[in-house]
Formats: C-alpha cells, sequence, structure tokens
C-alpha cells in the first residue's frame, strides 16, 4: 500500500466499517493461508528453502519452536536424498510451510522473501504464485482499511504538540501497515491490540524528530528539570503522580508555567507506557484474552480512563503496586526492566516477575468484574 492509497484512505475514513473481531480474525486468517499455501510454492525448491531457514536462524538464532522447525527441515532433505528414508519420514513441504507459518515471532522477513521470489517462480506455478501474492495484499490492505479510524483516535491524541494532525495520521499509517505485515494471529492477540502500538510509536517517533530539530530555550529546559525532578521525587515518597496544584506548590512555579512547558517537555506520563513483551499497552493486558471477542474495536478505543486504571491498581499490595507503575513507566520517564525493579524492592529477578503476573492476573480479573 503506498502513500497515495493511505491518503485515498484517510479522505475517505468516515466511509468506512471498522472490523468486528470476527472480520478482523478471518482476514488475519485469509493472509495465513496464502502465505502458507505460497510457501509450498517456493519451497519445493531446495535453496530457496535453505535461505529461508539462515533468515529465521539470522533473526531468532535459537529457540524451542525454530528448533522443531529446523529439525523438520533436516528431515525433509533427508528423504528427498534417500529414497529408503521416504516412507518413514512424514515430512512434506505442505507440513513444513505449515510450521513455518504457525511459528510465533515476527515472520515479515520471510514473507518478504517469499513474496519477493514469486516473479523467479517457473510456469507452470507462477501464475498460481502470482495469485497467491494478490490475495496475501488484498486481504492485508483490507486489514488496514478497517483500521484507518485507530489511526485518526490516536494522532488526535497528539495534536497540538508541533506537527500537523494529518502529518501524524500520515506517520501512524506507515505504523498501522507495518503491523498488518507483522501480525501473527498465532500468537493470541487482536490486531487492533497490536496495531495500537505500532501505531502509536510511528507518530511518537515523527514528533521527537521534530522536537530534536527544535533548540528548546535554556529558561524552558530549567523549568522541565525542576518540573521532573518534584514528580520523581514526590512518587518515589507517595508512589503516585502529584496533581497540578501539588505541582505549583513543589516547584514554585505557576501552573500556566508548568502547562507551557508540558508539552515541549513531554511530562504527561500516559497510563500507555508499552510493555516491553508484545507491544502491549497495560489497558489492553487487562482485558482478558477469553473476552476479547466481546471488545468492538469502539470499545477499545474508548479504554483511557486513567483514574479508574490507577483506582484498580491501588488495590495491590503497595510493593506490587510498584511493580506495575515501575514496569509500565507510569509516573516517570522510562519503563523499566524487571532486572531492574528488582534491586528496588529487594526481591530477585524471577520473584519480581511472578509478582508482577500475579499483579496482572488480579487486575485483569477486576476489569472484567466492573466492566460484566
Amino acid at each position: 500500500m503506498n502513500s497515495n492509497e493511505v491518503n485515498q484512505l484517510i479522505q475517505h475514513y468516515p466511509d468506512i466499517q471498522i472490523l468486528s473481531p470476527e472480520k478482523e480474525l478471518s482476514i488475519a486468517t485469509k493472509m495465513d493461508n496464502a502465505m502458507e499455501q505460497l510457501a509450498q510454492v517456493v519451497l519445493v525448491q531446495e535453496h530457496l528453502l535453505e535461505q529461508v531457514c539462515d533468515i529465521l536462524v539470522a533473526q531468532y538464532q535459537s529457540s524451542p519452536d525454530l528448533d522443531d522447525f529446523l529439525t523438520q527441515y533436516d528431515l525433509l532433505l533427508l528423504a528427498r536424498h534417500s529414497e529408503a528414508l521416504t516412507k518413514d519420514i512424514n515430512v512434506s513441504e505442505s507440513s513444513l510451510s505449515v510450521s513455518l507459518i504457525h511459528l510465533p515471532c515476527d515472520r515479515s522477513n520471510v514473507f518478504d522473501f517469499l513474496l519477493a521470489q514469486v516473479n523467479q517462480i517457473e510456469v507452470p506455478l507462477c501464475d498460481y504464485a502470482q495469485k497467491l501474492k494478490k490475495q496475501y495484499e488484498l486481504s492485508r490492505n483490507q486489514l488496514v482499511q478497517g483500521n484507518i479510524r485507530l489511526v485518526m483516535h490516536i494522532a488526535k491524541r497528539f495534536a497540538n504538540k508541533g506537527v500537523d494532525t494529518e502529518e501524524l495520521i500520515q506517520e501512524g499509517s506507515i505504523g498501522l501497515i507495518k503491523a498488518a505485515e507483522k501480525y501473527n494471529l498465532h500468537k493470541g492477540f487482536r490486531f487492533t491490540t497490536y496495531a495500537y502500538w505500532w501505531i502509536q510509536q510511528a507518530i511518537k517517533n515523527a514528533l521527537n524528530q521534530k522536537r530534536s530539530a527544535i533548540r528548546i530555550p535554556i529558561n524552558t529546559s530549567d523549568r522541565i528539570f525542576k518540573i521532573e525532578l518534584a514528580k520523581q521525587q514526590y512518587y518515589n515518597r507517595y508512589e503516585e503522580l502529584p496533581t497540578l496544584k501539588q505541582l505549583q506548590k513543589l516547584t514554585g512555579l505557576k501552573q500556566e508555567q508548568i502547562l507551557s512547558v508540558s508539552n515541549v517537555g513531554n511530562l504527561t506520563v500516559s497510563m500507555n507506557a508499552p510493555v516491553y513483551e508484545d507491544g502491549l499497552m497495560l489497558e489492553e493486558i487487562l482485558v482478558s484474552e477469553e473476552n476479547t471477542a466481546t471488545y468492538s474495536n469502539e470499545n477499545m478505543l474508548n479504554i483511557n480512563d486513567k483514574d479508574y486504571l490507577r483506582s484498580m491498581i491501588k488495590q495491590l499490595p503497595k510493593r506490587q503496586q510498584t511493580i506495575v507503575y515501575l514496569y509500565h513507566g507510569i509516573g516517570i520517564n522510562d519503563s523499566l526492566s524487571f532486572g531492574e525493579i528488582a534491586p528496588q524492592i529487594g526481591v530477585t529477578l524471577e520473584r519480581t516477575r511472578q509478582l508482577y503476573h500475579k499483579s496482572i492476573a488480579f487486575l485483569r480479573e477486576l476489569s472484567h468484574v466492573k466492566t460484566a
């Protein structure tokens, strides 16, 4: 999908139907089916199969799922070169293609490679491969089209920060396309959930590039530092962010001065700070996986009640509150890893991880009860 097509989508976004969870899953499944069949065509050629394995090994080094795939690859080569073993080895291009598509990782590099081979495939399979490529691209574009409204929603949240909203939508659309290319439905998350992070990151990157080209006055930098220091000290003592009035008292600055530099210094820390794993947001983690289908795209757009989330987090024990806040970067500039959090709360890294997952399980259940 090129920039002109994205512009047309943006111009007509009110007419674009939001995808239901069922339709979203159906489209993603069609993408995988087309790519699975294309893989069967390409992987018949041994040198291309070897290159696919090289791409995966270079990207992921080693994992149990990748090791299983490579074992199947070795068995297939044995079967191809030994007629005596053919009957005993139950591996084919078809089964290997299925394993490839079901790898729980980013498969976009492999997909790009498979798509690039289409024009190299000889007759009579060339026409069939071209058809599969078109099916994949059509489904991918449908996934993008059905989520343009999500881009509009996220872009509006970053309005008035030095970049035109139209430009933010363009950048967010690029993130959406990247999400569609990288999405792996076998990991169990909805595409909307996955795309949210990619869209937001694309927009944030555009804003950061804009800011890096702007010289911030010294007095503004001093105010930013004073406000950030006050917020950090307050959070360390009370484990929550100070209000605007409290910041005024702590810094000696007027409320207008605090607000005037907030956009420049990116002072407002969002509850949407991303988790390190899978690019998920805190709100989205709290939606039970088994109940995801009950949340439409419109519902997902409205899960932004920070006070509601904070009230839930406060029901956790103090230590677990701290882990959730630090891991999601709530009240600080950056999210911390479990390894960085563990020394601060006096437990091992593994215990920190266990307490985090216990907290999320509690919050998810609490969220389900309150929305039932």
